[in-house]
């Protein structure tokens, strides 16, 4: 499917004939019937019917009305178009690629991803950069960047493949315009007794109640992805670990866990349950500095509380908790964790507390001023319970 057929369609359901819908758009009549044609095709039924020297919506014509008038906006948002103006032919691919080369920050990584050579999608990103008339993406040495026009184009596009997604299902109820899907990352849960887990688990189940019609996508990642995807607007909201959040974005706390160290039963008992004994003597494995819990981490250990025992440390850096808990419990390793990531009892693990407080806060966050305020809210209250 493509932009161009979208904008055409709109026009046509608006009650417009073959004719008037070319001469209103300044193109051939065969273009606006082909483009009619591609969308019934890839929709498998009839929009429109003849009828005496006109056209007449069918019943799929009827309910698909709004869903072609909420794509045709996208589309005239994402070129600056007037409404009588024809958009240029961009396929959903492209908009896709595009969509990809912003959520891995780089050309390169993309390419690798959707299994296509560099030179090709670099190309297709120029092509829509060309048709769109700006440039979508800054190339930089550390990756692609979206301009304004890029995050304008990303977040037209997400909302024109969710109504696509929608409208193409064929479901026999009237299309809702606002039933878009909603999509969340998160950080990863430190594990199924975890505040995040729970937190997560509770929000799905209660949106599926709420929201029957309305899917909602949960993606867990470090921090430092997730801040990406959301200034990209890959995302509606975001959970982070971090103490403080960006001057770009804005958001709630939702829960505060203090930190605790984490070991084996065994490793502390060797230890004499002494915290300085298991620091200076056991190895120790962190997230690395690309979460926001090891940032936390961090401050701690360059408190002054730490001093004696900062110059010993030298942590395995593993970003994967499970793994990290493997290698408590396996091989001997100390780590610090919240304590709401653990069981009550601390399951199999030992944690002692720490000589100065140190807290994980968990935050909803979203860009400033580019936020979704109903559905954030949406979300947040269902988050709370």
């Amino acid at each position: 499917m493509d932009t161009s057929a979208l904008v055409i369609t709109d026009h046509l359901l608006d009650g417009r004939n073959l004719r008037q819908t070319a001469r209103s758009l300044g193109l051939p009549p065969a273009t606006v019937s082909a483009a009619l044609a591609r969308v019934e095709r890839a929709l498998a039924t009839a929009l429109l019917q003849k009828s005496g020297s006109g056209l007449m919506r069918t019943l799929d014509g009827e309910r698909l009305r709004t869903a072609f008038q909420a794509m045709a906006a996208e589309v005239r948002l994402m070129f600056a178009l007037g409404e009588g103006e024809a958009a240029p032919l961009l396929t959903f691919t492209a908009l896709s690629r595009l969509q990809e080369v912003a959520r891995k920050g780089s050309i390169r990584a993309a390419a690798r991803e959707l299994g296509i050579g560099q030179p090709q999608l670099t190309r297709q990103i120029a092509h829509a950069e060309e048709k769109i008339g700006a440039t979508l993406l800054l190339r930089q040495h550390e990756g692609a960047v979206p301009t304004e026009a890029g995050l304008r184009a990303i977040a037209a596009a997400r909302r024109i493949e969710d109504i696509w997604r929608e409208a193409s299902a064929r479901s026999g109820e009237r299309f809702r315009r606002q039933a878009r899907a909603v999509r969340v990352g998160a950080v990863f849960p430190l594990g199924a007794e975890s505040a995040i887990a729970g937190l997560l688990a509770n929000l799905s189940a209660r949106w599926r109640l709420r929201h029957p019609r309305q899917p909602l996508f949960i993606t867990s990642m470090i921090a430092e992805e997730l801040l990406n995807g959301v200034r990209r607007g890959l995302y509606d909201l975001v959970l982070l670990d971090l103490a403080d959040l960006p001057e770009d974005l804005e958001g709630a706390e939702l829960s505060r866990s203090p930190l605790v160290l984490v070991a084996a039963p065994e490793t502390a008992e060797r230890a004499g349950g002494a915290l300085a004994n298991l620091l200076l003597a056991a190895p120790l494995a962190l997230p690395s500095a690309r979460s926001g819990l090891r940032q936390i981490i961090d401050r701690l250990m360059e408190s002054e509380a730490f001093a004696g025992w900062r110059s010993g440390m030298e942590p395995v850096e593993v970003d994967s908790i499970p793994v990290i808990l493997r290698l408590v419990e396996e091989h001997g390793f100390v780590t610090f964790l919240p304590a709401a990531s653990l069981p009550p009892d601390g399951g199999k693990f030992s944690t002692l507390p720490l000589p100065v407080v140190s807290a994980m806060p968990l935050k909803a966050a979203w860009p400033k001023a580019r936020g979704d305020q109903r559905l954030i809210e949406q979300v947040l209250s269902l988050i709370r319970g």
